[in-house]
């Protein structure tokens, strides 16, 4: 059968089974009730997909198995919540951060020219270990009197002074110039250093076509004069975010964890992730490990405790409204939908999911770019006779699955808790909206996330209903997953290897 038929015929399938499945529950559980239960599904299952976008890329395309995606996903979460709630903290590290991933981007650049050095056997040995000794000590000494915890502490000024006659009076926590300037250039020379090390000067079995070296300075020299910006506004762009409407404010806040997300996600890929290609368990251990510090981090700086990010004015104004149009020009926090009264918040969250999919799909079917990440994928020694650095796009690939779930932790932040666990609680289900689409299959996350978060929550509705045990609805996820791959072992829409 033709993979265009099979594809046709396994969403007929689908859609069949779900017109079916709609209209038993419609005729059983009544209007308002299945109404309430199906949008309750959706919202799961947006932010299922949310977390499985990225993972689809990542686990689906590449073959790495990240587990660090949920703390990533979380991660995103704190971020847009620091910059929603006062960002002071971000503006206060964002140099530093900005400073180091500068030094590491460059890579690209320097690589062919490092590799075609003349060196010799033991100083070629000696030279990325000596790199990677003097990158760590320059990175602690730039941190060395650096108080994060007061600065961190600034997250709660915004809350605690909006009473106040002057909500901004002692906002800032910020170092003078005179002293802060030294840390970002420490860290500058520091991902410098790095990127010696992963270059592996004089080392000609490395693969490092000669290129055009403007096009790979681009992303560096943004990086650097960025940095210098940050430097400058540390004090200054805090006041002016939270003197924004909170509405731009909430947007802006989805702009930086995207942001975040994919500088992060390359330097990652970059410093970790590809030294360990061939070795497929090492970044299990690695990313396992690597979610570990993160979200141990995350507790030092924010404490264990549950912050509730509160919703922007664009989805929480007093009222109910009585359609779509009368909640854009509202902006009510509840939403009439067939009788039932549904936050509005929540309809974001799944057409964020629906956006997220649009996105992937353009990417992958209507770019040049989704072309090669495609032909790289499944044939990456001709693409390189053709001149593509694959390394480069695996790395583009890995910083947009990463900036895709640092996007859903900011999104999912109004609706749900932020904390250290936030990203555990959704990675699992990730995982099983992959498989069950099929690997590398981004329609088949998609469908299979809204199956999932649809059964999700009939399963809760149900045990309720009977007094059953919360577990049975938990299960209810892998048990499909069985299901699935009991008939069909790809997953949805995978194809046989």
């Amino acid at each position: 059968m033709k993979p265009n038929l099979k594809k046709a015929l396994i969403i007929s399938t689908v859609a069949l089974l779900l017109i079916a499945l709609v209209g038993g529950g419609w005729r059983y559980l009544g209007t308002k009730t299945f109404v309430r239960t199906t949008l309750s599904g959706l919202t799961l299952g947006s932010l299922f997909f949310m977390v499985a976008a990225g993972l689809t890329l990542i686990f689906g395309l590449m073959d790495v198995l990240n587990f660090a995606h949920g703390a990533m996903f979380m991660l995103g979460g704190y971020i847009g919540w620091q910059t929603y709630t006062n960002p002071t903290f971000i503006f206060g590290l964002a140099p530093s951060f900005f400073a180091f991933a500068t030094g590491v981007l460059i890579l690209p650049a320097i690589k062919s020219y490092l590799i075609n050095l003349t060196i010799g056997e033991k100083l070629q040995k000696a030279i990325p270990r000596i790199a990677y000794v003097l990158a760590t000590l320059l990175a602690l000494i730039a941190f060395l009197k650096l108080n994060i915890l007061d600065l961190a502490d600034t997250a709660m000024v915004a809350i605690t002074t909006t009473a106040t006659s002057n909500p901004l009076m002692e906002l800032s926590a910020q170092e003078p110039l005179s002293v802060y300037w030294f840390r970002p250039l420490l860290l500058l020379i520091s991902g410098l250093l790095v990127a010696v090390a992963l270059a592996k000067p004089g080392d000609k079995t490395e693969f490092a076509p000669k290129e055009n070296i403007l096009p790979k300075l681009i992303l560096p020299v943004f990086m650097l004069v960025a940095t210098i910006i940050f430097v400058f506004v540390r004090e200054s762009a805090p006041q002016a975010i939270l003197l924004m409407d909170g509405t731009w404010r909430f947007f802006l806040s989805l702009l930086l964890a995207i942001g975040f997300g994919f500088i992060f996600g390359a330097v990652i890929e970059i410093t970790l992730i590809r030294p360990l290609y061939v070795r497929s368990f090492f970044i299990v251990l690695l990313t396992l490990g690597l979610s570990f510090v993160i979200r141990e981090v995350v507790q030092l700086l924010w404490d264990p405790l549950a912050y509730q990010m509160v919703r922007p004015p664009l989805f929480n104004q007093p009222g109910k409204a009585a359609n779509l149009w009368d909640w854009f020009q509202n902006h009510n926090s509840t939403l009439d939908i067939f009788g039932v009264t549904f936050p509005s918040y929540r309809l974001f969250i799944i057409a964020l999911g629906i956006l997220m999919f649009i996105f992937i799909t353009i990417l992958m079917n209507k770019s040049r770019l989704g072309m090669i990440i495609r032909a790289g994928v499944q044939d990456p020694e001709m693409v390189e006779a053709l001149g593509i650095n694959v390394r480069q796009v695996f790395t583009f690939v890995f910083a947009i699955g990463v900036a895709l779930a640092a996007l859903g932790g900011i999104g999912a932040a109004p609706f749900i808790p932020i904390q250290p666990l936030m990203g555990d609680q959704f990675q699992m289900q990730g995982f099983i909206t992959v498989v069950i689409g099929g690997m590398g299959s981004y329609i088949g996350a998609f469908i299979g996330a809204f199956i999932l978060g649809m059964a999700r929550a009939f399963g809760d509705y149900f045990a309720l209903k009977f007094s059953l045990s919360p577990a049975i609805a938990e299960a209810s996820t892998v048990i499909i997953m069985i299901i699935v791959l009991t008939i069909r072992p790809s997953g949805l829409f995978g194809k046989k290897e």
